[in-house]
């Protein structure tokens, strides 16, 4: 199969994510007025504790506790400094204005933190990479499951705000399918259990932001995912 082909099937599996993503965020819009806001309220509870659990085994795969400290305090120094969650947050409103929602206060969490749920861990990584090299889709495809349900979920809680984050994963994915050349030989075993982990302190800092126990930048910590990747490719 030539390469332009290959290319041509990867960024179609890109797409169905993003498109995935918009739609389940959409469906959760269309059918929330039929779901009852107390029980809305509990599964949303339930959801953030559920995700509390997910983030907590997948740090806990770490094998070197050294590196994770030091990937979530330099990502958080790095993107404080850059201010993502800000500059997230100005995107946030300029679409909220292009999409006449108002002064939403759900909307902007919604953006944010979907967006930051969806391109964390290896997966947003790994299968745009897989797909540009190998032609192989299924990571992307399985990605765009598990991404329409939980945009459904959160479109059902947060709003208008979850409809736009598909184009974010959509240019994500699409960034590392034009690098896949240069990042694949970076993706080892131990690259990829190490950039879980850091994902999954992202996800339970986002756990915490749901169950309103705190108020972390979640989008800032996101330079800490690329810390494993030079770690291992420094000291392999």
């Amino acid at each position: 199969m030539s390469q332009d082909i290959l290319g041509g099937i990867g960024l179609i599996a890109i797409l169905i994510n993003g498109l995935a993503t918009s739609l389940g965020a959409l469906l959760g819009i269309l059918l929330k007025k039929g779901i009852p806001e107390k029980l809305t309220q509990s599964l949303f509870g339930g959801i953030a504790l559920c995700v509390a659990v997910m983030a907590i085994q997948g740090a806990l795969k770490t094998e070197n506790l050294l590196l994770l400290l030091l990937s979530t305090g330099i990502g958080i120094i790095v993107g404080t400094a850059l201010g993502i969650e800000d500059h997230m947050h100005q995107l946030g409103d300029w679409l909220r204005q292009k999409m006449r929602s108002g002064k939403d206060d759900k909307f902007m969490t919604g953006f944010v933190t979907l967006s930051v749920m969806q391109v964390i861990g290896a997966m947003a990584i790994l299968g745009p990479v897989q797909a540009a090299l190998l032609g192989d889709t299924s990571l992307l495809y399985f990605k765009s499951v598990l991404d329409g349900i939980s945009a459904f979920i959160f479109g059902a809680i947060y709003g208008m705000g979850t409809l736009p984050v598909g184009i974010i994963v959509f240019v994500y994915e699409a960034l590392f399918f034009l690098l896949s050349a240069v990042v694949a030989p970076l993706m080892t075993p131990d690259v990829i259990r190490e950039l879980n982990a850091v994902g999954s302190i992202m996800i339970l800092a986002i756990s915490l932001n749901m169950l309103g126990l705190t108020k972390l930048k979640v989008a800032d910590y996101l330079p800490g995912l690329f810390i494993p990747v030079i770690y291992y490719a420094i000291f392999p």
